[in-house]
């Protein structure tokens, strides 16, 4: 009898230590800004160069983008330095090639994505934003405030 609770007590130390020891690895990647455990930001930055960039599964900050996606427990997204607002045939364009980077970043991502919509107040902005809401909508992404 001493042997089977010596050997419960043994099982329940380990497993206690076990779970205070380990720890989840969390993944905050950001596109756009600089902010995130892993970030992805250039200069003139345009949305068919994030893109390109997840095809062709660069390095960023010494990691495979596609690995990034994957392994993130959080994106987030700032549109603010990727979206430029001169025509609406430019905004349209914008926004297919907006919703064709949703569509890559949610195969490889099933996880929380947040977009940071285009601050300002001029029609354009305003029109952009809720085209932005609706592809949010339709993808299952958190559109932040």
């Amino acid at each position: 009898m001493k042997k089977i609770l010596f050997l419960i007590l043994l099982i329940l130390i380990v497993f206690t230590i076990y779970a205070f020891t380990k720890k989840e690895e969390k993944l905050f990647f950001s596109i756009g800004e600089k902010i995130g455990d892993v970030y992805f930001d250039k200069e003139d930055m345009h949305i068919t160069e994030v893109t390109t960039s997840i095809e062709q599964n660069e390095l960023v900050m010494g990691k495979e983008i596609q690995n990034i996606l994957i392994k993130s427990s959080k994106i987030e997204i700032d549109l603010n330095r990727m979206f430029y607002l001169t025509t609406y045939n430019r905004i349209l364009t914008q926004l297919e090639d907006l919703e064709e980077l949703f569509i890559l970043i949610r195969k490889y991502s099933k996880e929380t994505i947040q977009v940071i919509p285009l601050s300002g107040s001029s029609e354009l902005a305003q029109y952009t934003n809720k085209k932005i809401s609706i592809l949010c909508k339709k993808y299952d992404i958190i559109i932040s405030r």
